[in-house]
């Protein structure tokens, strides 16, 4: 049977479409879809009747129905949206170009929606292109005006639908630029919703999209993506090399937003593989291009987050302050809320390292509810900071509680949990987990290694492990670079003092570990600091000092009272309770004298 209409022959005979005598080739059951609709064209054919038709015996979406429906209208061509038309929750007709015209009003709808795009109006872009889908079909630039438009009020789901269509119609129409481009965008958003399997298969199809074709925008955006999964499957070296050319592509391309993206992902990839100097001088210098160029407000919240993810896991809480800074005046500059999302994690992030729980907490469960919509993929590692929150309030029970949830969403907790059971008095246990953190390939061990190789040195020495704790800090003296920053070399200042009082040299062990609080104090850290001086109170009654231990205890019970540490605060008091009742006296104390804590309320 031959079917004419318009410009548009359906030969079934043959199973040939033919455009204006031209046969253009079509998917077997995208040619049943347009067959059956040809052979009943004058009437509207129900959904479910077309279900049945065209996949009998299969359970098919809506979804997949659509998506049918969008590659029949994008076979036929320009007028291929106006040839099908959409009868909403009723079904489809196929009707004559003459008829077509007069039965659709959507060019001034489309054009609509495009003002409202360049004005930011998503929910007017997103109402008037779903009326014009329901009732023609998108195709090509419209259906990716739609997806953005969707993600931006937080229907990202939605967006991806709209945007394999996309992917679809560009593929139909030969424009294999443009379906990869959106098959890049497809991959990107798989990652951010923890799918990684299928964010790799959008990969490949998007590499395949991309064969024979000459350097481009995006194949630089697709270097990216690839570089972002290699990192997460610690392929350090391999992540470099990507996203190194996807910036060198940026800059040939003049496109900033992609140099920019791709700068910072090759300073993490240099500092995941230990390139400390590099790395820093990567991130840096993508930030400081934020500012200097005119990039979009998605490659500038992305370079900013991640330059604050990388100071914080290097406990480079000065470098993660000042770019912070950076970031608030940038945002406010164009007008925009400033630490959406990951950014808003770090904020938290260096309010709890300044003392400010509060605030800190406050951050990080509004950063639970954005992450959960918008960003699942990192909603672990939101679970990390609120635990190490609780942990540092003293709350261990919701600190396990956080810790354990990251794990379930696929985060490895190894290190933080180490950190935790050193906190309750395990350190045995501490060790443990510590070790097997530094002997991880994970990404998430591989970012902290300085940090754990200096911790497992302090929880080695108190489990009594000195040779342990001696391999730790000799193999940190072959890494200096681990370590370069003034937050880790007050730490590292801790680790020598543990080693120095489990070793008896109790003179050393107070200089180490006054000097630790005082290089915390230096960086406005005052919580670290405070707890060194609680170790360094120990150490000091040990020895028989106990006056300045009271001192000491009474300095960091401030801090953890106005931090609202109720935790800290009370380990405090058990500690002051100890030295009062005499069962903390070293040496050079006076048996039946009572210590009174200088300073204590």
């Amino acid at each position: 049977m031959l079917h004419r209409f318009s410009r548009f022959e359906i030969d079934e005979n043959k199973r040939e479409l033919r455009v204006d005598g031209q046969v253009v080739a079509v998917q077997p059951r995208i040619f049943d879809v347009l067959a059956y609709l040809a052979r009943h064209r004058e009437r509207v054919v129900p959904k479910e009747e077309l279900l049945e038709a065209v996949w009998p015996g299969v359970i098919v979406t809506d979804a997949s129905l659509q998506r049918a429906i969008s590659l029949a209208r994008v076979a036929l061509g320009e007028q291929g949206g106006r040839a099908i038309r959409t009868y909403p929750r009723k079904g489809y007709r196929l009707i004559e170009e003459g008829e077509a015209v007069s039965a659709t009003g959507s060019k001034p709808g489309v054009e609509a929606a495009r003002a409202a795009y360049a004005a930011g109006d998503w929910e007017t872009v997103l109402k008037i292109l779903r009326e014009v889908d329901d009732l023609e079909g998108l195709v090509g630039e419209d259906l990716q005006r739609c997806a953005h438009a969707a993600q931006c009020v937080g229907r990202p789901q939605e967006a991806i639908e709209l945007l394999e269509r996309a992917v679809a119609a560009y593929t139909v129409r030969g424009e294999r630029r443009a379906a990869a481009w959106v098959a890049v965008l497809l991959a990107h958003l798989r990652f951010e919703w923890r799918e990684p399997i299928l964010a790799k298969g959008w990969v490949h199809r998007a590499e395949r999209l991309l064969e024979g074709e000459a350097r481009c925008r995006e194949l630089g955006y697709l270097r990216f993506v690839q570089a972002r999964l290699a990192l997460v499957a610690n392929e350090a070296e391999k992540g470099a090399e990507l996203a190194d050319e996807a910036r060198r592509i940026g800059v040939e391309v003049g496109d900033v937003d992609l140099e920019a993206v791709g700068l910072v992902f090759v300073g993490e990839a240099q500092l995941i593989a230990g390139n400390v100097a590099e790395g820093l001088a990567a991130i840096d210098e993508a930030a400081a291009a934020v500012v200097a160029n005119n990039v979009s407000s998605w490659a500038g919240g992305l370079v900013y987050c991640g330059v604050i993810f990388l100071s914080m896991t290097r406990a480079d809480w000065h470098r993660a302050a000042e770019w912070s800074g950076q970031f608030t005046r940038w945002c406010e500059g164009r007008g925009a809320a400033a630490y959406p999302g990951l950014c808003r994690m770090h904020r938290a992030e260096v309010c709890a390292v300044r003392g400010d729980l509060a605030e800190a907490e406050r951050e990080i469960r509004l950063t639970l509810e954005n992450l959960a919509q918008h960003a699942p993929w990192a909603e672990g590692d939101a679970w990390m900071v609120l635990g190490e929150i609780a942990m540092a309030r003293g709350d261990h029970a919701k600190a396990r509680e956080a810790f354990v949830r990251a794990h379930e969403l696929g985060w490895d907790a190894q290190f933080q949990l180490g950190l935790l059971r050193f906190a309750e008095g395990e350190p045995a246990e501490a060790e443990a987990l510590l070790a097997r953190a530094i002997a991880s390939e994970a990404w998430a061990c591989r970012v902290h290694r300085g940090r754990a190789l200096v911790h497992y040195a302090i929880v080695a020495a108190r489990a009594g492990h000195l040779e342990k704790t001696r391999s730790a800090l000799a193999a940190i003296d072959e890494r200096p670079e681990l370590v370069s920053t003034s937050a880790m070399q007050a730490l590292l200042e801790q680790a020598r003092g543990e080693l120095a009082a489990a070793e008896g040299r109790a003179s050393e062990a107070v200089k180490h570990l006054r000097e630790s609080a005082r290089r915390f104090q230096a960086i406005d850290a005052p919580l670290a600091a405070a707890q060194s001086r609680c170790r360094l109170a120990c150490v000091l009654a040990e020895s028989g000092d106990q006056e300045s231990a009271a001192m000491e205890l009474a300095a960091a019970r401030a801090v953890f009272r106005g931090a609202g540490a109720e935790g800290m605060l009370a380990q405090c008091e058990a500690m002051r309770a100890k030295w009062s009742e005499g069962r903390m006296r070293g040496p050079g104390a006076e048996r039946g004298r009572r210590v009174v804590v200088r300073g204590a309320k």
